[in-house]
C-alpha cells in the first residue's frame, strides 16, 4: 500500500506534475472541441457541394473527400506539420488543428450525405404540395429526419475526434498522452500517468455522447435513433 502511495505521489504530487496533465486536458479539449465544432461546419459544406448539381462544386468535393478519407490522421498532420507549413510561424496547435478539422469534416460529410439520401423523396414532394416553400420543407421535413439518421454516427464522430488527439504528441504537442509520457520518463512508472488518462478519455466520451444526445432531443430535431 505504501508503495501505491508513493507511486501515485512521484506521478501526480511531487514538483506538481499534475500540472502535466492538467495541461494535456485543456490541449486536448481545444483539439477536439475545435476540431469538431470545425469539423461540422466543414462537413455541412462538403455535403452541400457533394450533392450540388453544379460539377465545378462537385467533383472537386468528391475528390478532396475521398482522398483524406484514405489518408491515416498521423501521416496528414506530420505533412502539414512538417512539410506544408514546414518553414511557417503558425503555432504547431493551430496547424494540428486543420489537420484534425479537415479529418473531421470529410468524414462528417459523408455521413450527412447518407442521411440525407435515406430521407423519401415523396415525403419531400408532399410537403411542396402542401404549399411549404423549400426553406420550410428543409427545417421542418428532412432536418429532422437527417438528425435522427445521423445523431448515431456523429456522436460516435465525437469520439472518434478526441481519440484522434492522442497521437498529437508526437508532434510535440503537450495533449493527455504525451503528459503522461513525459511523467513517466521522469518517474520511470507509467501505470498511474496511463490509467488517469485512460479515465479522462473515457469519461470525456460518455459526456460528449450524452451532451450531444440532450441537444438532439432537447432541438425537438430527432434525437436518438432507435
Amino acid at each position: 500500500m505504501n508503495s501505491l502511495a508513493q507511486r501515485f505521489y512521484m506521478t501526480f504530487l511531487f514538483e506538481d506534475r499534475y500540472l502535466f496533465f492538467l495541461d494535456g486536458l485543456k490541449t486536448t479539449l481545444f483539439l477536439t472541441l475545435g476540431s469538431f465544432l470545425l469539423g461540422t461546419l466543414l462537413g455541412a459544406l462538403l455535403c452541400a457541394a457533394l450533392r450540388s448539381s453544379r460539377p465545378v462544386l462537385a467533383r472537386p468535393a468528391r475528390v478532396l473527400t475521398a482522398f483524406f478519407l484514405q489518408i491515416p490522421t498521423m501521416v496528414l498532420l506530420m505533412v502539414l506539420v512538417y512539410i506544408l507549413f514546414g518553414q511557417s510561424t503558425l503555432p504547431v496547435l493551430l496547424i494540428v488543428l486543420v489537420g484534425l478539422t479537415v479529418k473531421t469534416g470529410v468524414t462528417l460529410a459523408v455521413t450527412f450525405r447518407t442521411a440525407l439520401e435515406a430521407v423519401s423523396p415523396g415525403e419531400v414532394e408532399a410537403a411542396r404540395t402542401l404549399g411549404m416553400n423549400a426553406s420550410s420543407t428543409f427545417i421542418y421535413v428532412v432536418l429532422p429526419q437527417v438528425v435522427s439518421a445521423a445523431m448515431p454516427l456523429y456522436k460516435d464522430q465525437f469520439v472518434m475526434t478526441l481519440q484522434e488527439t492522442s497521437v498529437v504528441g508526437y508532434l510535440a504537442v503537450m495533449d493527455l498522452t504525451m503528459a503522461s509520457d513525459v511523467v513517466a520518463s521522469r518517474t520511470l512508472d507509467a501505470f498511474f500517468g496511463l490509467f488517469a488518462i485512460t479515465v479522462v478519455y473515457f469519461l470525456l466520451g460518455l459526456a460528449g455522447r450524452a451532451l450531444l444526445g440532450r441537444l438532439g432531443r432537447r432541438g425537438h430535431l430527432g434525437g436518438e435513433a432507435p
